[in-house]
């Protein structure tokens, strides 16, 4: 049992000294007010877990500190420990600390897999919760196996079998508790507790004044008290546990859902895109060797048509005349066939019916020898059978009949002693005829009217009882009748208004099938909607992403060309180098404006051969004065390096002549034009800027190579360019393969970029709206889609509600109308019986007076005969006794005699059935021999005639098989001359066209081989020749026609797969395996809300069951103790709802002696106080609390209710260890141990305690021994 070993106190309020309270047995703490009695027990309040500092007597927490005194300085921390007994608490002490450090562990392992989780789901921005699972104290076995047990290090001396609880709290607001001296956490001080009465709705520490809240509470509250005791509080925190990790947990699912729908979306683009590039792939792969294959085979397949076709023609004159001989011969055959097919069918029937009537009469015959033989063994074995019953009846005769034989001796025997004494008993008869004639006569009338009056008791009993039971069915089907026809009417209205009833389902049956089968219309057509939208949704959202991959595409090339034209990447790297020194310094005297490409101009269709032809003039770096090219010379040749050419801007402030117009040539010699009218420069260099620009003025463009040419040798002086760049001056001649796309080419892509830009933009802008568009609509058809599902479902319901509301309904009009036939059945029953008993009692009635009459007569007639007999039975005395003895002789030898013929007579019948059972035996076994013989030459003959018929249906058979081949033979070569018949006169009709067709096809052939050729020579650079020398797999016919479409077909596919992502398939994979990732925590989450749920259940159906029975106890102790109490009197708790199957709340119910049943809140103060003694008591009786406290709970009782509370407090003190603040000295006279509580030091508590020894029951407390501690 739990016992409360000591409490210490520091900084506690107003013990700033360490105190330490020993407690042993009942202990009572007096003092005057003020000095810190009621410490104590804020002190236990506090250190069980107490939150509430107005509980504690506080305005705030940290006044539970002592705040110091004029002395004193105040404390940084106040601290409680108790020391409590008992091995039971002490191992879930131990427990409790090892289940809070596998806690730690789980919760440092879970921190790692929710941070590697965390960095799983960083990419989408989400996280992943942890998923918490129910998880009891006490339930050891759900450990995980890898985790390794750590046995807490212990930290205080302890005795064996004691647990210490403490609590600390700092001034800075920290707080601590601690187990065995190890910090622990509130929940579990909680879970040591549980259970014992000491947990949080603890009924073991009733402060001041919290005795007449008991009673003043809610009924909600009266009820935490009786669950605290019933051991319900600690399945009630693991259900609030439970349901806060079941939200948890819901939450988690939530959160996880919604990254799986996003993942989901993303799986979906991924897997088009990897599926798109897969087979962007696989098709490039495949389509160089399928074509390779397809050209080699259709070479082949050409040149095998080529020689088929010229072999037709030859043997298609040779043909035609074999064909027309063939068929001549054909329709000879035929006409003889089919006279010769008629006469096997005619033939071929008639065997068949033949053959049909001899299996039949086959099967008869067989089936008659089967059934005589199995009679002829049943008449074998019923022969043997009778043989043997035939030869023990034979061997019965002659026993009986020796047995007879020797009983007819002794019948002899006894008739002749019977004789003999016939004759004596004769003698004596005579001699008494004369005395016993006339008392025969009295006698023997006598005797038939006592026979006559009881048979007439007899039936005067008998009568009466049939009378009466007569009556009493008669009542008995009465009533009967009366509950048949009044339950007849009831089940009339009842069938009415089931009737009713189920006209009326029927017509709600009926609305609600119209109703569904509207409804299931709506949500096809909202599901097709749906369908359409979705369909619209991704391809607006496909064209949308491709418009947004392209504009990305062009802004990312738009941004690399500008970073080219800004860093002038297709310069030379002196000017590079220039324009990069250029810009790191402004303090240099070198200032360069551009280059003279930023400046030109050029018509699209020679932008080649102006930058081909002007390379390095393009690349001179504009500077505005001769000073800054000056600068620049000196910078290449002291920090650059390299050479580079300077065009001074300010020369075009120059009056220079005008350059030449006319050309020297006429256009008729291939000049296009002059070069510099072909390119123009922007301000601020302008037109003047070409006249600086000699190799410019001295250029023509020229429409080929061969005028390029001409014009050179005629015009030295002049260079001649043609339009892909090449340069003809002279005896030069410059050119080749062009570099890098130059300054003219990229802004001229830059303009185009910028348009195709602005385009896709456009795109992608009514793209976007569009798709906005579509999804509204789309959620707005889906939210349609589940409202009219959701319609949908509940007409279903109400249509499966009518349909089962009527088909009920009918059921009971069935069952009703079956017993309302049952019901006149049983009336027609009831009427039937009940006229019977009528008669039965009319009848009965008339019997019995007939009977009543008849018996007093002959009861006067006895009268008389008794007198005269009386007179005459003395004279026969005398001759009676002699009588006697003789009939007595002549009785038994007529017994003997009697017996012995019986014998007699019983031998002879049994000897006689003897013969009659042996003779018709032989009768049987006669007939059966008959039947055998009969059976056997039946069976012969049928023998012989199966014998007849199996050779006759053999010979039928094998002629059957002889016509049938014949038959089969004939039919199969008539089919043939038929079919050749029909393909000869076929062949007869195409050989003439066949002729000119195959001159068609053989130029058709060569046509298609030419065009082959030139096909490989375009596609592979081979030639069919090549192609077949090669190991290739050879196509024909289908083969080869699916090859070509499965050809064209992949080259459609794969041009009309445009931009392709090729790492679409590794981003696949990782979102695949995130997304399976994440799929299996959902299950986790959903198999954990699933068992909390249930354990939820469980726990609510435990704590139901022990509430109810600690309810039923604690309210009969309520009852006794109220009654001990009071003197008399009656109190209850009664259940606010008692229909209920939430928590309800509890009423206390008083009712004092003397006065009426009222509410407790109408009571005195007194007498709430006891109510709710009793109240408590009654539950420590229910279930004691470790240790009670009691502050100042006698306060308001008088002399004689402090009597019987010290004396409920005496009885309790076995079971429960009492700590008591008090006033009263008749309270204080039961304690074991008395502390007082004293203050020396204004604001500082002491402890004095004196222990009472030499106890004795008898003694007087004032004449015990007092011990200051």
């Amino acid at each position: 049992m739990l016992k409360l070993r000591k409490i210490e106190l520091l900084g506690f309020k107003s013990f700033c000294e360490k105190t330490a309270i020993t407690f042993s047995g009942t202990g009572i703490t007096c003092r005057p007010n003020g000095c810190g009695k009621s410490n104590i027990v804020d002190a236990m309040s506090w250190v069980l877990g107490e939150q509430s500092h107005k509980s504690l007597r506080a305005e705030r927490m940290s006044d539970c500190i002592f705040n110091g005194t004029q002395k004193r300085p105040p404390m940084g921390m106040s601290e409680v420990m108790i020391t409590l007994v008992d091995p039971e608490l002490a191992e879930a002490a131990k427990f409790v600390l090892e289940g809070k450090e596998e806690k730690e562990v789980e919760e440092a392992e879970e921190a790692e897999e929710n941070t590697s989780s965390e960095t799983a789901t960083a990419a989408s921005g989400s996280e992943v919760g942890e998923v918490e699972e129910v998880k009891e104290v006490e339930d050891q076995k759900d450990r995980k196996p890898f985790q390794r047990r750590r046995e807490p290090k212990p930290l205080m001396n302890m005795k064996p079998g004691e647990v210490v609880v403490g609590r600390r709290l700092y001034r800075s607001g920290q707080s601590e508790y601690l187990i065995n001296g190890r910090v622990a956490r509130l929940r579990d001080v909680q879970e040591l507790f549980m259970g014992t009465g000491l947990g949080p709705e603890s009924y073991a520490i009733i402060e001041q004044g919290r005795i007449g809240q008991v009673l003043s509470s809610k009924p909600t509250d009266r009820r935490g008290i009786i669950e605290e005791a019933a051991g319900v509080t600690k399945y009630k925190t693991k259900r609030r546990l439970a349901e806060a990790k079941l939200e948890s947990s819901k939450l988690n699912l939530a959160r996880v859902n919604d990254i799986v729908v996003e993942i989901e979306k993303q799986l979906a683009s991924l897997k088009r895109q990897a599926s798109k590039a897969r087979r962007y792939a696989e098709l490039r792969e495949q389509m160089r060797g399928l074509l390779r294959q397809l050209l080699g085979s259709k070479a082949r397949e050409l040149d095998v048509e080529a020689e088929r076709l010229e072999n037709l023609l030859r043997e298609a004159a040779l043909t035609e005349q074999q064909e027309s001989e063939t068929l001549r011969a054909l329709e000879s055959e035929q006409e003889r066939l089919s006279a010769r097919n008629y006469e096997l069918e005619t033939e071929l029937r008639q065997n068949q019916n033949l053959l049909g009537q001899t299996a039949l009469e086959l099967d008869r015959a067989e089936n008659r020898i089967g059934f005589n033989r199995e009679r002829m063994k049943e008449l074998e074995a019923r022969g043997q059978q009778l043989g043997l019953e035939i030869e023990q009846s034979a061997r019965q005769a002659g026993e009986l009949e020796a047995r007879l034989e020797s009983h007819r001796q002794s019948v002899t025997a006894a008739r002749a002693e019977r004789e003999s004494l016939e004759a004596a008993l004769e003698e004596l008869v005579n001699r008494a005829a004369n005395f016993s004639a006339e008392s025969q006569a009295g006698e023997l009338r006598l005797e038939e009217l006592r026979v006559s009056v009881a048979r007439l008791s007899n039936e005067l009993t008998k009568l009466h009882g049939e009378q009466t039971h007569a009556e009493g069915s008669l009542e008995h089907h009465g009533e009967a009748r009366g509950r048949v026809e009044q339950a007849e009417q009831q089940i009339r209205a009842e069938w009415a208004q089931y009737q009713e009833r189920a006209q009326v389902a029927t017509a709600e049956w009926q609305n609600a099938e119209a109703e569904a089968r509207q409804l299931e219309k709506s949500v096809k057509n909202w599901q097709t909607r749906i369908i359409g939208l979705r369909h619209e949704q991704h391809t607006t959202s496909t064209y949308y992403d491709r418009m947004r991959e392209q504009l990305a595409g062009i802004r990312a090339r738009k941004e690399s060309l500008e970073q080219i034209l800004v860093e002038r990447s297709y310069t030379a790297d002196a000017v590079q180098k220039l324009f990069a020194a250029n810009g790191e310094s402004e303090q240099r005297s070198f200032r360069a404006v551009g280059v003279l490409a930023d400046y030109a101009e050029v018509q699209e269709q020679y932008e080649g051969a102006v930058e081909q032809y002007l390379r390095e003039e393009l690349e001179y770096v504009v500077v505005e004065t001769f000073d800054h090219a000056r600068a620049g010379i000196q910078m290449l040749r002291d920090e650059v390096g390299g050479r580079a050419t300077f065009f001074v801007d300010s020369l075009k402030k120059l009056n220079l002549p005008a350059m030449e117009a006319a050309m020297p040539f006429q256009p008729e010699q291939g000049v296009v034009s002059r070069l510099d009218q072909v390119v123009e420069f922007r301000d601020p260099l302008g037109h003047a800027a070409k006249q600086f620009l000699p190799r410019l003025r001295s250029a023509f463009l020229v429409d080929s190579p061969a005028a390029a040419e001409k014009l050179a040798r005629e015009y030295p002086q002049y260079q001649f360019v043609t339009t892909d760049g090449t340069c003809y001056s002279g005896r030069l001649v410059s050119g080749g393969r062009p570099g890098e796309a130059g300054p003219l080419a990229i802004k001229r892509e830059m303009r185009a970029l910028e348009t195709q830009a602005q385009q896709f933009e456009h795109d992608a802008d009514e793209a976007q709206a569009t798709l906005r568009r579509v999804e509204e609509e789309l959620r707005g058809a889906e939210k349609s889609l589940e409202e009219t599902i959701a319609r949908h479902m509940q007409a279903e319901k109400a249509l499966v509600a009518a349909a089962h509301t009527r088909d009920q309904s009918l059921a009971e009009t069935a069952r009703l109308e079956r017993q309302l036939a049952d019901y006149g059945s049983e009336l027609a029953r009831l009427r039937s019986e009940m006229e019977s008993a009528r008669r039965r009692a009319a009848l009965a009635r008339e019997q019995h007076e007939s009977a009543v009459r008849a018996r007093a007569a002959d009861e006067v007639e006895m009268s008389q005969i008794t007198e005269r007999l009386a007179a005459l039975r003395a004279e026969m005395q005398s001759h009676q006794e002699d009588l006697g003895a003789r009939r007595a002789e002549l009785a038994a030898a007529s017994e003997r005699l009697a017996s012995a013929e019986m014998i007699e007579n019983h031998l002879a019948e049994e000897w006689r059935e003897a013969r009659e059972r042996e003779a018709s035996q032989r009768q049987q076994q006669a007939g059966v021999a008959r039947e055998r013989g009969e059976l056997e030459a039946n069976t012969a003959e049928q023998q012989r005639q199966m014998e007849s018929l199996a050779a006759e249906k053999a010979r039928l058979e094998v002629r059957k098989g002889q016509l049938e081949q014949e038959w089969e033979q004939a039919r199969t070569r008539a089919v043939e001359v038929d079919d050749a018949l029909r393909m000869t006169r076929q062949k007869l009709g195409d050989l003439r066209e066949q002729r000119s067709q195959h001159e068609i096809a053989r130029a058709r052939n060569d046509s298609d081989r030419q065009h082959l050729r030139e096909t490989c020579l375009a596609e592979l650079n081979q030639h069919p020749e090549d192609l077949l020398a090669q190991e290739l797999q050879i196509l024909t016919g289908e083969e080869l026609t699916a090859a070509d479409t499965n050809y064209h077909e992949m080259k459609t596919k794969l041009d009309a797969m445009g931009p392709v992502n090729m790492m679409a398939l590794e981003e696949y994979q990782e979102c695949e395996q995130r997304y399976t990732f994440l799929s299996r925590e959902r299950d986790d989450l959903v198999q954990s809300i699933t068992d909390t749920q249930q354990t939820i259940k469980e726990l609510d159906e435990v704590s139901r069951q022990k509430f109810e029975e600690a309810f039923v106890v604690i309210n009969k102790n309520f009852a006794e103790c109220f009654r001990t109490l009071f003197g008399g009197g009656t109190g209850e708790m009664r259940l606010t709802e008692p229909d209920s199957s939430g928590d309800t709340g509890i009423d206390v119910v008083a009712q004092p002696p003397g006065k009426r049943l009222q509410n407790v809140l109408l009571l005195s103060g007194g007498e709430k106080a006891m109510t709710a003694l009793a109240l408590l008591i009654a539950i420590f009786r229910y279930q004691p609390s470790p240790f009670c406290i009691l502050d100042e709970v006698d306060a308001p009782l008088d002399e004689t209710n402090v009597g019987r509370f010290t004396k409920l407090i005496g009885e309790m003190s076995g079971q429960t260890q009492f700590l008591i603040v008090t006033h009263n000295k008749r309270t204080m006279e039961m304690a074991e141990v008395l502390y007082g509580v004293t203050m020396q030091e204004p604001g500082v508590s002491k402890l004095v305690s004196v222990r009472w020894e030499g106890e004795d029951a008898s003694t007087e407390p004032r004449a015990r021994t007092a011990t200051a501690a």
